[in-house]
């Protein structure tokens, strides 16, 4: 748990947080494919971190290799329904719902329209980042990227001159919630993690957070103003100079 230390950094996710989710082509995708609600994020973190996803964002995968063992995985009907009826299980919702006996989902066009929606950013939280640098906070962004992603250059221009610390999984080869990945960003920052605020918009790597005692805050849909006031109002309260936001 965050103690009452003085807030000096502040460390942001990309994906959900500066720019917009890719969680929110995921759900298009869905649709337009007729799968339930959460088929293909159950699916994407089925495997845990040895899945090609998570594998991807720590560097060991090039694209195309990502691509090939994406879409297999996408495509393994018998082992998303399992997983899925798991999910529903869990979430107390209707464990006999009809799943797909066969998916034909296409890894490269899918990753391509999130990287797509990543091109936008939330100008509420990015007008945040540049305030806080102007009050002389330390900032930085700790993202689980792909070191070779062909839409990386359209996005690079968002993020230039940004952040103190532009922090990568997959230059680092660690991803979030791993510990080890929150407290290298803490050295280069040169902090304790209770010194810091940490905004993402997934529930386990907030948690991580939180356990490692920085104060999480999370950033939803849709709400992006709201953790911005709620990032105001911690640092007007424990900001090593609340006078300035």
């Amino acid at each position: 748990m965050a103690d009452s230390s003085r807030i000096k950094a502040v460390i942001f996710d990309i994906g959900g947080v500066v720019v917009r989710s890719p969680f929110i082509a995921i759900s298009a995708y869905e649709r337009e494919q007729r799968l339930p609600a959460n088929y293909i994020n159950v699916s994407l973190s089925k495997l845990g971190d040895s899945g090609a996803f998570q594998r991807y964002e720590r560097g060991e995968l090039s694209y195309s290799e990502f691509v090939d063992a994406w879409t297999a995985e996408l495509n393994d009907a018998d082992a998303n329904n399992r997983a899925y009826r798991a999910y529903l299980k869990r979430r107390d919702l209707d464990v006999h719902m009809v799943l797909p006996s066969k998916t034909h989902i296409n890894g490269a066009v899918l990753f391509g329209r999130m990287m797509q929606m990543t091109k936008q950013p939330n100008a509420a939280v990015v007008d945040l980042i540049r305030e806080l640098r102007r009050s002389g906070y330390r900032v930085a962004a700790l993202t689980n990227n792909f070191k070779d992603d062909p839409t990386s250059d359209m996005r690079a221009t968002l993020f230039d001159g940004l952040f103190d610390h532009f922090v990568e999984s997959s230059v680092v080869g660690l991803r979030k919630p791993d510990p080890r990945f929150y407290l290298h960003a803490c050295n280069l920052l040169e902090v304790r993690p209770a010194e810091a605020v940490f905004l993402d918009d997934i529930g386990k790597n907030l948690r991580a957070a939180d356990r490692l005692g920085m104060t999480a805050v999370q950033v939803e849909i849709g709400k992006e103003t709201e953790a911005v006031d709620a990032v105001k109002r911690i640092l007007r309260a424990r900001g090593f100079s609340p006078a300035k936001l």
